[in-house]
C-alpha cells in the first residue's frame, strides 16, 4: 500500500508522526502528560480533577438505597434540604430492586467554588434507572438541594 504523500515529507503534522506505525494512535495533549514533568499541572495523573470526589459517590449510593427502599431518608436529614426530603419519603421504594443497589456510573460537574451538579445511573436487575442531583457547600458539609429522577409523577 503506497503512502498517500507517495515518499516525499507530509505537510500533515499527523502523517509526520505516524509515518512509522500508521495504525498508532495520535497522543493527546489532554490525556497523555508529559515526560519528565515532575512537577507543575502536567506532572499529577492526566485525570486528576475527573474523578468524581468520594462525598459525592457516597451520597449517591445512599439516595439510589433511599429509591430502592433499603434506607430511610431521614438518615439523609443532615445531607438534604426538607423539599429533597420529602421527595425522598415519596420517592423510596419506587425502584424495585430485587438485590442491592449498584452505582454503575457516577458524573460530576463543577457549578463554581460552592456547588455541584452530579448524576448516578443505578444497575438494578435487568434493568438501569437514573438520577440526578445537586450540592451545595455549607461549612464543612455538602448539602443536596435538589434532586431529580426518571421516575413518572
Amino acid at each position: 500500500m503506497n503512502h498517500p504523500c507517495h515518499g516525499r515529507p507530509c505537510p500533515r503534522p499527523v502523517c509526520a508522526r505516524t509515518t512509522a506505525n500508521p495504525w498508532k494512535p495520535v497522543r493527546t495533549p489532554a490525556r497523555t502528560p508529559l515526560r519528565g514533568m515532575t512537577s507543575g499541572p502536567c506532572a499529577t495523573s492526566p485525570l486528576a480533577g475527573h474523578r468524581t470526589p468520594a462525598h459525592v459517590r457516597l451520597l449517591a449510593q445512599q439516595i439510589a438505597e433511599v429509591l430502592v427502599g433499603r434506607r430511610a431518608p431521614e438518615v439523609l436529614n443532615r445531607h438534604v434540604t426538607v423539599p429533597v426530603r420529602e421527595e425522598l419519603r415519596r420517592l423510596r421504594g419506587s425502584v424495585s430492586c430485587a438485590i442491592a443497589p449498584r452505582l454503575s456510573r457516577v458524573f460530576h460537574q463543577p457549578l463554581g467554588a460552592a456547588g455541584v451538579e452530579a448524576s448516578a445511573v443505578i444497575g438494578c436487575d435487568h434493568r438501569a434507572r437514573a438520577f440526578a442531583f445537586r450540592l451545595r457547600r455549607e461549612g464543612q458539609r455538602w448539602i443536596c438541594t435538589r434532586l431529580e429522577t426518571d421516575h413518572r409523577r
